[in-house]
C-alpha cells in the first residue's frame, strides 16, 4: 500500500525545506545590508527589519503546519484532509511580505515614471486586489474543515488564481516599466554608464520573471495536483523570493556603483523626478610614507614607519 504522506505532503516538504534554505539568505542579506547602509533613511531600514521579522514568524508558521501533519499526528492518515490553522497564518504572512516588495517597487515606477498618474494607479489598483484575494484565501481556509471542500468551492478558485494571477501581473508591469525608463533615459550616455543601466534592467526583469513564474506554477499546480499540497508549499517559496529580490536590490547599489572601475567613470544617481544626474568621481590622492630599516646587532630587521606625511595632494 503505497504511504499516502508521500503523494500529498512529499512535495510540500521539500518546498518548506528549499523555503528554510532562502530564509536563511534573508538573513544574511538583511545582515549585509545593516552593515553596508547605515546611512539609509529610518524609513527604509524600518521596512528592512520589517520584512526580516515577517519572514520570521512566516518561516516558523511553515514549520509549524509541517509539525503537525507529520509529527503531532503521525499515522493519521485522516488528518491530511483537514486544513491546519496555520496554513491560513502563513498564506496571510506571505500576502503582506509580497504587497509590502511590491509597494517599494510601484513607489520606484512612480519616480521613474515621472510621476505617471494612470499607470501608477493601475499598478497600485492590481497590487490592492492581490491583497483581497489574499485575504480571501485566508478566510476560506479557516471557513472550510478540509481541503476537498476547500477546492470544490468555486471561490477558492477565483481567490487562488485571482491572487496569483494578480501578483504576477504586477511583477511583469513593474518589469517592464522600469526597463522602459531605464532604456529610454540612458540615450548619449557614457559606455559604462550604460552598462550600469543594463545591469539594473537585467535585475529587474530576472526578479519579476522568477515571482510571475512562481504565481502562474502555483496556479498550474493548484489547478492540476488536486491530491497533494506541491501548490501550497511554492506559495510558501514565493513569500522568500520576494523578500530576497528586496534585500538583493538594496545590497546590489554599491556593485552597480562601483561597476566599470568607478574611479575613472561618473557614477549616477536617480533624482525624484526621475531625471539622471552625473556624479563626477572624486579627485585621486597620493601619500608618500617614510619607511626606515634598520638592522640590530643580531643580525635582525627593525621597521620603523614614520606616518609623517612627506608629500601629496590631488592629481589635477
Amino acid at each position: 500500500m503505497e504511504n499516502p504522506a508521500q503523494s500529498f505532503f512529499g512535495g510540500m516538504l521539500i518546498e518548506i525545506f528549499i523555503a528554510c534554505i532562502l530564509y536563511g539568505i534573508t538573513t544574511l542579506q538583511t545582515f549585509i545590508y545593516f552593515q553596508k547602509y547605515q546611512n539609509d533613511v529610518p524609513s527604509l531600514k524600518l521596512m528592512v527589519a520589517t520584512i526580516w521579522i515577517l519572514e520570521t514568524a512566516h518561516t516558523a508558521f511553515c514549520m509549524q503546519v509541517v509539525y503537525a501533519y507529520l509529527v503531532s499526528n503521525f499515522g493519521e492518515f485522516e488528518y491530511f484532509l483537514s486544513i491546519n490553522w496555520g496554513v491560513g497564518v502563513t498564506v496571510i504572512t506571505e500576502v503582506v511580505i509580497s504587497t509590502l516588495v511590491q509597494a517599494f517597487y510601484v513607489k520606484r515606477v512612480w519616480i521613474m515614471s515621472n510621476k505617471a498618474k494612470l499607470l501608477t494607479a493601475f499598478i497600485a489598483f492590481v497590487t490592492v486586489c492581490r491583497i483581497g484575494f489574499g485575504i480571501g484565501s485566508t478566510i476560506l481556509s479557516y471557513h472550510f474543515a478540509n481541503w476537498i471542500s476547500f477546492r470544490a468551492h468555486k471561490s477558492s478558485l477565483v481567490t487562488v488564481s485571482g491572487g496569483l494571477g494578480a501578483a504576477a501581473l504586477v511583477d511583469v508591469l513593474v518589469a517592464l516599466t522600469l526597463s522602459f525608463y531605464l532604456t529610454r533615459g540612458r540615450t548619449g550616455w557614457q559606455k559604462s554608464s550604460n552598462s550600469r543601466i543594463n545591469l539594473i534592467m537585467l535585475y529587474a526583469v530576472n526578479s519579476g520573471a522568477i515571482t510571475a513564474s512562481a504565481s502562474v506554477l502555483s496556479v498550474i499546480l493548484y489547478a492540476t495536483q488536486t491530491d497533494s499540497l506541491v501548490f501550497l508549499g511554492l506559495v510558501e517559496i514565493q513569500g522568500k523570493l520576494y523578500a530576497n529580490s528586496f534585500l538583493g536590490s538594496l545590497n546590489a547599489r554599491s556593485h552597480i556603483r562601483n561597476k566599470n572601475n568607478a574611479a575613472q567613470y561618473p557614477s549616477f544617481e536617480f533624482s525624484n523626478n526621475s531625471a539622471f544626474r552625473a556624479v563626477a568621481p572624486p579627485a585621486p590622492k597620493v601619500e608618500v610614507f617614510q619607511q626606515t630599516i634598520v638592522t640590530n646587532d643580531m643580525g635582525e630587521q627593525e621597521n620603523d614607519f614614520s606616518m609623517k606625511n612627506l608629500k601629496g595632494g590631488e592629481l589635477v
